[in-house]
């Protein structure tokens, strides 16, 4: 009796165990349906971060061929660079115009800063090779007329450096100086639509004058005198491109004597031409 009974028990707890290991091998209903939950949330966010991976590469390879196409377009577009004066002036003369009799000097010193006592040619040179540089990084097709300020050269000369390269635009820089300490500010010389200056460099010439002293007096903080008619400018008379003299300030004026002769601001003043020049073929 006695051995029948522990068999019983032993029955009953094997088929308990039996039971449990049954069970606990059944898959949980509950946890099943979560799983599959999280596994289809799982799988569409795997879709959905597909689809922006899949729109973000455009979006790249489009800005990427925008900038291509900028890039392609400014190698294209003939910047020349004409930092005015020299230390070697001249007293040779020229004719102002194919169709004047009247003459000019070929070549000047220029002015003098009022304080620095920094020549004229010496900031324009600085200033020029800056924007040469800028010009050249951001893809344009650049040409100097002269690279030092011991080269002379006539504004003839200067001049048909921009005709023979067929510029898109041919920028002069120089300073401005006056007896009076008090006049302050940039300006910039475009050509009137006389003799051989035709209306279209003219118009052309305004156009791009415009943007380049707006920008380049709002970056430096100068006051902006505008665009200025001449004709009687050697460099303009002779001219068959879209061409503008930038005046970058009075080195008459003790302050902006200061900042145009420091050669650490040459960087600076020629940046906020560029960025003029960037605004005219954008």
């Amino acid at each position: 009796m006695k051995k029948f009974i522990i068999f019983i028990i032993a029955l009953i707890f094997s088929t308990s165990l039996i039971c449990y290991i049954i069970n606990s091998n059944k898959p949980d209903k509950k946890i099943n349906e979560n799983e599959r939950a999280v596994s289809t949330k799982s799988s569409s966010d795997k879709t959905n971060l597909k689809e922006e991976l899949k729109e973000l590469e455009k979006n790249i390879e489009k800005k990427h061929n925008e900038n291509s196409n900028k890039d392609n377009k400014k190698k294209d577009i003939t910047i020349v660079i004409d930092p005015g004066h020299s230390n070697k002036p001249t007293n040779e003369t020229e004719p102002i115009s194919p169709d004047s009799k009247e003459k000019k000097l070929k070549d000047t010193l220029g002015s003098t800063g009022v304080n620095s006592k920094v020549p004229e040619y010496v900031i324009t040179n600085g200033v020029a090779l800056s924007l040469e540089k800028i010009l050249k990084d951001d893809g344009y097709n650049v040409i100097m007329t002269k690279r030092d300020i011991n080269t002379p050269m006539s504004n003839i000369e200067r001049t048909e450096i921009g005709n023979k390269n067929k510029a898109n635009l041919m920028i002069r820089i120089h300073c401005d100086g006056v007896d009076s300490q008090s006049a302050v500010g940039a300006s910039i010389l475009v050509p009137e639509a006389k003799g051989n200056v035709t209306p279209k460099i003219s118009k052309e010439s305004k156009a791009y004058g415009e943007k380049i002293i707006n920008k380049y007096t709002s970056y430096l903080g100068l006051k902006n005198r505008g665009v200025v008619y001449r004709d009687d400018l050697t460099g303009f008379n002779w001219s068959k491109v879209p061409i503008v003299l930038i005046e970058l300030g009075f080195i008459s004026n003790p302050k902006e004597d200061a900042l145009l002769s420091n050669k650490e601001n040459y960087n600076k003043i020629a940046t906020g031409i560029a960025n003029g020049i960037n605004d005219c073929f954008k």
